[in-house]
């Protein structure tokens, strides 16, 4: 069963990861009007207990990245300031395709795990017989 909760717990942490990525891209393109706040790009973190060799991800959260917004020169965009710069969030289109990537291929990873244990479970069961 450690296996099953293990398995479970990756799907859901990459599920969230997966989330955090598809959220990073819809804002990217994003730009600050005046008296408002940019988006921060955003990255999941995954909690582990020490104590145990085996435990999955015990618990995950969603932090803000600190990354510098990026500046563009569009003296016609109407969010543009008194340089003609819009600003735009700091989110990186390499870094979130392979954090997609990763996620995606870990994602795939833990399917087979769980499918993998659950085979292992009925042939236990079928030699119990």
């Amino acid at each position: 069963m450690d296996t099953f909760a293990i398995s479970l717990s990756g799907l859901e942490f990459q599920k969230l990861r997966l989330e955090t990525v598809a959220r990073n891209f819809a804002n990217s393109q994003n730009t600050r009007a005046a008296g408002t706040e940019l988006y921060q790009p955003l990255e999941a973190i995954a909690f582990n207990d020490a104590s145990q060799e085996l435990a999955g991800v015990v618990s995950s959260t969603v932090i803000e990245q600190n990354r510098a917004p990026v500046k563009s020169h569009e003296p016609g965009h109407p969010d543009a300031d008194l340089d003609g710069f819009v600003t735009r969030p700091g989110v990186n289109p390499v870094d979130e395709m392979i954090t997609l990537m990763t996620s995606v291929r870990t994602y795939q990873a833990n399917v087979q795990a769980l499918n993998a244990a659950k085979k292992m479970a009925q042939l236990a069961l079928e030699t119990g017989k």
